[in-house]
C-alpha cells in the first residue's frame, strides 16, 4: 500500500478489525518511511449488485453516489454525516444480503426516502421531490399526505 503522504511503497499493518456491519475491513497502516500513520479500508468487491436504471441501462452500485444523493438532500440541516453513512450502509448490506443481483433504481430510492423519513422531515421531502420528481404544491402535498413506502 502506497503512502499518501510520501508516497512511500512501503507501510506495515499495525490493527486490523471488521468495520460497522462487518461489510468491510478497517486497516491502520505505518509508513516505513516517513512514520506517519493512515487507515484504509477494504471492501469485497466480487459480484456487486447491479442497478436499473430508468433508462433500461445498468450501472454497477456505487455507495458514494447514494452518499452524495444524501447529502444534498440534506444540506445546511442538523443531520450528521454518521447518520448517512449509517443509512447508506444499511441500503448496502440490504443489497450484499439479497440473493438477487439487479435492482430498479426506484427500489433504491425508496429505501432512502424512508430512511431520510425517520431521520429529518425535510430532507425526506427534498430527496423524495427529485427521487419522484415532483414539480408542483400539489404534488409536494400528495407526498406528505400518503407518505413513500419502500418498494420490496
Amino acid at each position: 500500500m502506497k503512502c499518501p503522504y510520501c508516497d512511500h511503497l512501503k507501510t506495515r499493518v499495525i490493527d486490523s478489525r471488521p468495520g460497522n456491519g462487518s461489510n468491510h475491513t478497517r486497516r491502520r497502516r505505518l509508513c516505513d518511511s516517513c512514520g506517519r500513520r493512515f487507515t484504509t479500508f477494504e471492501r469485497f468487491d466480487d459480484n456487486k449488485p447491479l442497478v436499473i436504471k430508468k433508462d433500461g441501462r445498468l450501472e454497477v452500485f456505487d455507495r458514494s453516489k447514494l452518499l452524495e444523493g444524501l447529502r444534498k438532500a440534506c444540506a445546511k440541516l442538523p443531520v450528521p454525516e454518521g447518520d448517512l453513512s449509517r443509512i447508506a450502509g444499511e441500503i448496502e448490506t440490504k443489497l450484499q444480503s439479497s440473493r438477487r443481483r439487479k435492482f430498479r433504481s426506484k427500489t433504491l430510492g425508496d429505501w432512502a426516502a424512508a430512511a431520510l423519513r425517520h431521520t429529518h422531515p425535510v430532507a425526506y421531502i427534498r430527496y423524495s421531490m427529485v427521487h419522484r420528481r415532483v414539480e408542483d404544491l400539489q404534488g409536494i402535498q400528495a407526498l406528505l399526505s400518503k407518505g413513500v413506502e419502500p418498494s420490496r
